[in-house]
């Protein structure tokens, strides 16, 4: 009986043992913690790079929009002053187009701004209203409480590029800044090393 009794009293589960376990279930807890951790941050990261993906996409094709229906309008600047309206600038240009953002192809021309504002592609959007409405949008291009911001988070060494024909030798000549007069053959939006749109300008309708 004294042997008996002396086995089921050395059963059980030791400081030391104990301790043992204790640290091995926290060694396995902070393993798993940082694992899920990493995993929730990898698929943050997914999610806004496929979030930003989507935004540039729909940036691109907006613009291309934008471009495609572009027309030719005179400007009144002045009574001696009248021109056709673009005017295209590194940072930001002024054009009408038979595209609005706010209302899809509705038939009537629209006075677009586009401009590289503080990082932002903002596109701002007046009704064209004859000669004198766009004569009289002149100056830097804003951001308002009305602008739209198709792109964000752009490096500083974007801007707009205008194709013009060049001499022989270089037939293909991109320009910074483009003259008033006449229509560019192709516009190009540089929004960072990888991140470019361009569209070819064809004119099919004429606003007067």
């Amino acid at each position: 009986m004294r042997s008996v009794r002396r086995r089921e009293s050395r059963r059980g589960v030791t400081l030391i043992e104990l301790l043992v376990a204790m640290t091995l279930f926290s060694l396995l807890s902070v393993a798993a913690f940082f694992s899920l951790r990493t995993g929730i941050s990898t698929l943050d990261r997914t999610r806004a790079h496929v979030a930003q993906s989507r935004r540039q996409l729909g940036a691109q094709r907006a613009i291309e929009r934008i471009f495609a229906g572009l027309v030719p309008v005179p400007a009144e600047y002045s009574r001696d002053r009248v021109e056709l309206f673009f005017q295209g600038q590194p940072g930001q240009m002024r054009f009408c187009t038979m595209h609005s953002l706010a209302g899809g192809v509705r038939g009537a021309p629209t006075i677009v701004e586009l401009a590289l504002y503080q990082n932002k592609l903002v596109v701002n959007e007046f009704p064209f209203l004859g000669p004198l409405s766009a004569g009289a949008r002149i100056g830097p291009v804003l951001a308002g409480p009305r602008s739209f911001v198709l792109a964000d988070n752009l490096p500083a060494a974007g801007g707009f590029f205008y194709l013009d024909r060049g001499p022989q030798e270089n037939p293909d000549l991109w320009r910074r800044e483009w003259p008033n007069g006449y229509l560019p053959r192709a516009i190009r939006v540089d929004l960072g090393p990888e991140r470019k749109v361009t569209a070819a300008i064809h004119v099919s309708q004429i606003a007067r």
